[in-house]
């Protein structure tokens, strides 16, 4: 199972646990699901990297398309671009006193486009084509402890009224549920009884990866003096990938009993593969005083997904005298998901002829994205969105220095994204730091270059179980490096 807040657990053991247990735990779909799809935490473009990912107010090169399209009206030159970025996701994990430290590292193409300039007698007219990578799903955890309280297996095994149901239904129910199949649990009064329910050595990694490509179509165009209006028409496409191996033992011989209460291991793999689709707007107002400032806003139209799933549960057991069985689920799905509007406001100000400081902020309201399926399921889990998802306006400044006789540009920056959970605490936000250099390679060339360090705070819940509020709990501490380079070459 992945993240969720506290106050999201709790919520969807109170009104999710029925269909989480009586389907695959890969198949179903939460609010961290839609949430991971309606968050774009890629910029593009090494420069606005390295001045804290500011650009709404800053943008007047490529990077224009997805940002603020209206900066595109800037450029009075043909510009192509193109840029490559590594990133890395390292965490920390504790897990009832014990840590282990895993990373993902993963290299992409970040952007790659053209930028074509209308030659005009007044005002600016520019379009600009291109591909951009604007998120990255790529994280990673590991784990290992000794649980004296929960099993996954009594997650696995509901408690219902066999008795209440028709022989067809009956059949079918415990034909489907996995640890009746490998002896894990068994009948007894009418009732479905786990043999495993405390007392096991837990180990667990889990791996993501995939992210969003953004193929966006746009232009600028001068309204009136010093102000320019801009829009990008986006669709988007991706992945996401994940692949969880999750064992319990029986370390301490607590289950020595004869078959089959001899109970030695267990062994879980969930894996998903989702293909991605969508489209959005973007439409930018920039307003500019030469030499002085530009102010820009944009809207962001919500994103309309559609997700293709594609998902297996293999489950193993051992037992001392020998005996093995296992038991494969596999399946499919898709849904779809719609993301909030996103709207932002940045503004950036020549202070001296070598100092330009700039910032913005983005407001987004989490309660508005939604599953957008006619089905129950997914229509309680709207209410939940509701009820745990809060708004939040995202803070990012940054400074660009100018070193004339080098032909050098040295950049810093910060960006603050608050938890969109409420109740979280003030460390499960997330604070990047990042740094930059601007070469001038001749009149026509530059290259430049972004490194942004983040840290945060979260955690993972391997599988709920009706009146333990977290029975198998990792405590996460999260920190990111991403390095960004770009070309330009105008002409």
């Amino acid at each position: 199972m992945k993240r969720h807040s506290g106050f999201l657990v709790q919520t969807v053991a109170a009104v999710g646990v029925f269909t989480l247990l009586m389907t695959s735990l890969a198949q179903a779909q939460f609010a961290e699901d839609a949430l991971r799809f309606s968050t774009f935490n890629l910029n593009v473009g090494a420069r606005s990297s390295g001045m804290g990912n500011t650009s709404i107010g800053l943008a007047d090169d490529y990077s224009a398309l997805f940002t603020n399209p209206a900066g595109l009206a800037l450029l009075r030159s043909f510009e192509f671009s193109v840029g490559l970025s590594n990133s890395n996701f390292g965490n920390d994990v504790s897990f009832y006193g014990v840590t282990t430290k895993t990373d993902n590292r993963v290299t992409n193409l970040s952007n790659l486009g053209l930028v074509y300039p209308v030659p005009t007698k007044q005002g600016s007219l520019s379009f600009a084509f291109g591909f951009a990578r604007v998120a990255n799903y790529s994280t990673s955890a590991s784990f290992g402890g000794f649980n004296p309280f929960s099993s996954l297996v009594e997650s696995l095994t509901p408690d219902v009224n066999l008795s209440s149901m028709s022989f067809e239904d009956r059949d079918n129910f415990l034909r489907d549920n996995m640890p009746f199949q490998i002896f894990l649990a068994d009948t007894a009064r009418g009732r479905l009884y786990p043999n495993v329910i405390d007392s096991v050595q837990q180990d667990g990694s889990i791996r993501e990866g995939g992210g969003i490509n953004n193929w966006s179509l746009g232009g600028a165009i001068e309204i009136a003096k010093n102000l320019s209006l801009g829009v990008g028409f986006n669709l988007l496409s991706g992945s996401y990938t994940y692949d969880r191996v999750y064992t319990e033992s029986d370390s301490r011989n607590v289950y020595h009993y004869g078959p089959p209460f001899d109970f030695n291991r267990f062994r879980y793999e969930s894996t998903i593969n989702s293909d991605i689709s969508g489209y959005n707007m973007l439409i930018g107002l920039m307003y500019r005083k030469q030499g002085k400032y530009k102010i820009g806003f944009t809207v962001r139209t919500p994103t309309s997904y559609e997700i293709s799933e594609d998902f297996s549960d293999v489950g193993t057991a051992w037992y001392d005298n020998g005996d093995r069985y296992e038991m494969k689920k596999p399946g499919s799905t898709k849904y779809n998901v719609r993301t909030p509007v996103v709207l932002s406001g940045g503004a950036s100000f020549q202070v001296t002829d070598w100092m330009m400081l700039a910032g913005d902020a983005e407001y987004t309201d989490w309660t508005q994205m939604e599953f957008t399926n006619d089905n129950p399921d997914l229509i309680e889990e709207n209410r939940v969105i509701r009820d745990v998802m809060q708004a939040t306006t995202n803070l990012r400044g940054g400074a660009e220095f100018t070193l004339f006789d080098l032909g050098l540009k040295l950049r810093g920056g910060v960006v603050y994204n608050p938890s969109p959970y409420k109740g979280d605490p003030k460390d499960y936000d997330q604070l990047y730091y990042t740094a930059g250099l601007g070469i001038i390679v001749d009149e026509n060339v530059i290259l430049n270059a972004s490194y942004a360090i983040g840290k945060w705070k979260t955690f993972r819940d391997n599988y709920y179980i009706p009146g333990l509020a977290t029975p198998s709990r990792t405590n996460e501490s999260v920190n990111s490096q991403t390095l960004d380079v770009t070309l330009s070459y105008r002409f």
